[in-house]
């Protein structure tokens, strides 16, 4: 379970990142003449936007996120296991 959180965690700071390599990927587009500087800058801008109008994932929402999936920790699997194993024998 921590693990997952921890993860969850790790992949919001991965997005400030992407927006670094969408900046590279435009620049090279641009460069490449895939696309012209105006619109490579109606592209950066438009995908901002959208950026800062989505709602910020807090800890506290991924905590929440996880705690709704229902997960059943490795000890509780393994004694279910153990109890199927015990009546499947009689």
């Amino acid at each position: 379970m921590e693990e997952l959180k921890k993860m969850a965690l790790v992949t919001l700071g991965a997005a400030s990142v992407s927006f670094e390599k969408l900046d590279k990927t435009i620049q090279d587009l641009i460069e490449k003449g895939n696309l012209t500087v105006k619109q490579g800058r109606e592209l950066r801008e438009e995908l901002m936007k959208k950026n800062e109008e989505a709602k910020p994932v807090t800890h506290k929402d991924v905590e929440e996120f996880i705690d709704s999936l229902e997960l059943v920790l490795r000890e509780e699997f393994d004694e279910l296991k153990e109890r199927v194993r015990k009546l499947e024998e009689r």
